[in-house]
């Protein structure tokens, strides 16, 4: 019974020691799981404040979003207004362009007008000069007739009997008409004989 009893209280030692040993573990496991749960205390308040910042971050993301697409269909506009604008530039350039091409033809096709018709007006400038030099030498060769037979009609009138009303008559003639025709002057002769 001694030994019955001597191997009780090993067993209840050692059951001693490995209660001290559990409680030890105990208490480290509750101490663990006091600092777990103070941990995952403050992991919520983290995920809480990862939720809501997530929330926020999603809500100014959809602003920014909407943001963006306003913008881009502002550009995609402006982008439109701005083709419209360079086609309508270009359509203008080319009609301007052409109306130039149109309205250079149109001066060269004048100035070479203008050169034929300077060209015409000047022969026809030269014509008349060569007119005009042929009309005043015939001019002053029926001057010199004129005066030659003014001179010869004088002699003659001065010899014949009815010259002073010959010569009225030749004169009033002369003054109204400003010639004597040879057909005249034979008139007058024939009054005198």
């Amino acid at each position: 019974m001694k030994e019955n009893l001597s191997e009780n209280e090993k067993k209840l030692e050692n059951y001693n020691e490995t209660l001290a040993t559990e409680k030890k573990s105990f208490k480290r496991v509750k101490e663990e799981k006091l600092y777990g749960d103070a941990e995952i205390n403050k992991l919520r308040t983290v995920k809480a404040d990862l939720e809501k910042e997530l929330s926020e971050s999603t809500s100014k993301i959809s602003d920014l979003e909407n943001k963006v697409s306003e913008a881009t269909k502002k550009v995609e506009n402006f982008e439109k207004d701005t083709n419209e604008v360079t086609s309508k530039m270009v359509k203008e350039k080319e009609v301007l362009k052409n109306d130039l091409t149109q309205k250079e033809n149109e001066i060269e096709s004048l100035k070479k007008e203008l050169k034929t018709t300077l060209s015409n007006k000047n022969a026809e400038i030269e014509n008349l000069k060569e007119d005009r030099e042929s009309r005043a030498n015939e001019i002053n060769e029926l001057s010199m007739k004129v005066k030659s037979l003014e001179e010869s009609l004088e002699e003659t009138l001065a010899e014949a009997k009815g010259g002073p009303k010959l010569i009225e008559e030749i004169k009033d003639i002369m003054i109204r008409k400003g010639f004597l025709s040879d057909r005249e002057f034979d008139e007058l002769l024939l009054k005198l004989e």
